[in-house]
């Protein structure tokens, strides 16, 4: 009973003090929606507006899953829902905070010192440098974000990839707010432990056709990494894809032993652009090299898993299907976008094969709030091509949110030719 008391208050408390730092209450779905984004903006983790209802009890609360709490406490300054509750009376709980804040308004060189002593050393570190590197971000002091990442510790290499997509997801968000036009910026981009961390992981896609393009383009004309220019270029094939551009601009891309996975899937989907003849072979080639001792890893199909989606390639839709028909669970994912981005797939895919029975199964286990956040808008768009093939008495309103977004998004691509003709191929 004491128990239960103690998890209810601290509950209580993590509601509190969430408010307190918003200064609004939590009471709506408008809220809830706003501290989503506030939560994603100042720590990179993704929660859902439904989870955060429910955990305000807008709607029928549930038992908040660990990722809740820990998503929330992170967001409240700590490092983890149990350091909320075992820290969060402590007077000296801020002393970390305390102490970077001291650095900062100090020489840089403690900065420098701080990161080195600290980096790899404790996993926990990887949240304070992300801290510092987004309030040099906001400041815009490019030449010592510049001495940061030339640091030996800053390689791609010494980093599990978890905290590399973490710091790129944290940090990318900010990208928008940099001067293109400054040198320290071309410095900036063009550094090689920046390139791996912030710019190949935060992708952009809802501002190919903005800053982010220009990003890309000025990237692969600069930089003669070879990964760097692959990604660069698939991305860019993305984005004349989408604007109707003629095939025969589009880069020929090159797969790297080197490459890590995600972008292996990246260059092996360029394949669903050109139309190859022989696209199942090809990947069956693919899939034999990016076997990992009999274990079937997610990231080697996420850049073709989207590309399907995009090209209407049911065939390679089933091919991928069929791997991974028998991992259903969040669990058998390397991240909870990925399973949302598959079953996108899959239903698309029984949409196509008119199973409707299977088709109803897995819209009762997607969410559709979970995608990745670079993605979210961009595939929002075939959500509402699904809904509106899917739905009886809601065309119109799936319709009309396709084509409200196509204006912004890319409207020469998402026509209402391509919503209506989706599945006819």
């Amino acid at each position: 009973m004491y128990i239960f008391c103690t998890f209810n208050f601290m509950i209580k408390t993590l509601k509190t003090i969430t408010q307190k730092k918003l200064g609004f209450k939590i009471e709506d779905y408008n809220s809830s929606r706003r501290l989503s984004e506030i939560i994603y903006t100042e720590t990179g983790i993704e929660i859902s507006y439904n989870t955060l209802r429910r955990f305000f009890g807008i709607v029928k609360p549930v038992k908040p899953s660990n990722y809740t709490l820990n998503a929330l406490a992170v967001f409240n300054g700590f490092k983890s829902y149990t350091d909320f509750v075992m820290n969060f009376h402590l007077k000296n709980r801020w002393k970390e905070e305390f102490q970077i804040v001291s650095l900062m308004d100090d020489r840089k060189k403690k900065i420098l010192e701080y990161i080195q002593t600290n980096l790899h050393s404790k996993r926990e570190f990887v949240l304070k440098l992300t801290q510092i590197i987004r309030e040099l971000m906001l400041i815009k002091d490019y030449n010592f974000l510049l001495q940061i990442f030339s640091l030996d510790q800053m390689n791609f290499n010494y980093f599990n990839f978890d905290d590399v997509a973490y710091i790129g997801n944290c940090t990318g968000p900010l990208l928008k707010t940099f001067d293109l036009k400054s040198t320290g910026t071309h410095r900036l981009i063009l550094n090689n432990n920046f390139l791996d961390i912030v710019i190949t992981i935060f992708v952009d896609y809802k501002n190919l056709n903005n800053y982010y393009g220009e990003y890309l383009r000025y990237i692969n004309a600069n930089c003669e990494k070879e990964n760097i220019s692959q990604f660069c270029k698939g991305v860019l094939n993305l984005n004349m894809y989408l604007n109707n551009e003629n095939k025969n601009q589009m880069f020929k891309l090159k797969l790297s032993s080197n490459f890590h996975p995600i972008l292996k899937s990246r260059v092996i989907a360029q394949e669903l652009f050109f139309e190859s003849n022989n696209l199942i072979e090809i990947l069956n080639n693919y899939d034999k090299q990016s076997q990992e001792k009999a274990r079937i890893n997610i990231d080697y199909y996420f850049e073709i898993i989207t590309t399907a989606i995009v090209t209407k390639k049911f065939e390679v839709m089933a091919w991928i299907f069929k791997k991974f028909e028998f991992k259903t669970k969040y669990d058998k994912f390397y991240k909870f976008e990925h399973y949302e981005h598959f079953g996108l797939m899959a239903m698309v895919l029984f949409k196509y094969r008119q199973d409707d029975k299977n088709l109803n199964l897995w819209i009762k286990s997607i969410s559709f709030d979970n995608f990745s956040r670079p993605y979210e808008t961009f595939m929002l768009q075939f959500v509402y091509i699904l809904k509106y093939h899917n739905s009886k008495a809601n065309k119109v309103f799936y319709k009309t949110k396709y084509m409200e977004s196509a204006k912004y998004l890319y409207p020469k691509f998402f026509t209402e030719d391509y919503l209506i003709n989706y599945f006819n191929v």
